[in-house]
């Protein structure tokens, strides 16, 4: 009888084939798993991105003392109680600036559907037919994660004091 050590052509070839299949298990799982990962990175990111960009477009309005001229629904111009200067919030292309002094401070990039509306009413009752500033809304959808945010801001200082 012929006793024969080694491996047979046929054994090699099925490890070769299960560590093959092996392999691209793992490495679909692994692929997916990091994606997940910079997916979740990217989100979170951008979210904190525009939760501090609306932090800060509350800061700059919610003192507000006056608003120049009428504004647009991506544009407003104003002065504020504690800033100094003339400012402008504005939606120019993608981004979110803020205007201070002729110069332009980005807030937010790669934004879409920026809109900004404000709400007057006849708050302090005068003859005059300027209304005050009850509210403003702010919303903007980031490109990246595909959300919308939004807040709203009620400012402070539109009614003068009488007493």
């Amino acid at each position: 009888m012929n006793n024969q050590r080694g491996f047979v052509l046929i054994e090699l070839i099925a490890v070769i084939v299960l560590v093959g299949i092996i392999a691209s298990f793992s490495t679909f799982f692994l692929y997916t798993g990091f994606n997940g990962y910079l997916n979740t990175k990217n989100a979170t990111e951008g979210a904190l991105n525009a939760q501090m960009a609306l932090d800060r477009i509350a800061l700059e309005l919610r003192n507000i003392s006056d608003i120049m001229p009428t504004p647009s629904s991506t544009s407003v111009t104003y002065k504020s109680e504690e800033l100094t200067g003339t400012r402008t919030l504005k939606y120019v292309g993608n981004d979110v600036l803020i205007n201070v002094n002729a110069n332009d401070y980005k807030l937010l990039e790669n934004i879409s559907s920026f809109t900004l509306s404000i709400t007057a009413r006849d708050l302090d009752h005068d003859i005059a037919s300027d209304d005050e500033v009850v509210r403003i809304d702010v919303e903007f959808e980031l490109n990246d994660i595909g959300k919308k945010f939004k807040t709203n801001i009620f400012p402070r200082n539109m009614v003068k004091k009488t007493w």
